[in-house]
């Protein structure tokens, strides 16, 4: 059953044990994905390996082509729950802005961030 969507397009699903059971939501935070921030950030959590091999090589990546990306690494629940995104292992945002969920090889970063940045 449906029971959820954020504006990025992630829906949230789930399948009650019981009639009664509550409806699961997202925080607004994460329905509606926005940082006040400038330039990339990713957010991310070591849930998905590929996380912690990718992201520093991204980051150092940036760093050589003047591209600004900070990193903020979540390593606990309460951090977690409240992200601005849907998407807990991995977030990137431009200028505020929900980019994608999917982690990031540095050819892949470097193709979004030149169509980004103008």
């Amino acid at each position: 059953m449906l029971a959820d969507s954020s504006d990025c397009g992630i829906t949230l699903m789930y399948l009650p044990f019981s009639d009664d059971a509550p409806l699961p939501k997202f925080k607004d935070c994460a329905k509606h994905p926005h940082v006040n921030e400038t330039g990339f950030v990713v957010y991310y959590t070591d849930q998905c390996p590929f996380t912690y091999y990718w992201v520093p090589r991204v980051a150092e990546f940036a760093k050589e082509n003047g591209i600004y990306l900070k990193t903020v690494h979540i390593e606990d629940k309460e951090t977690a729950q409240n992200l601005p995104a849907p998407i807990l292992n991995y977030a990137l945002f431009y200028n505020g802005e929900f980019v994608t969920h999917a982690i990031q090889s540095d050819k892949k970063f470097l193709e979004i961030a030149n169509k980004l940045i103008k």
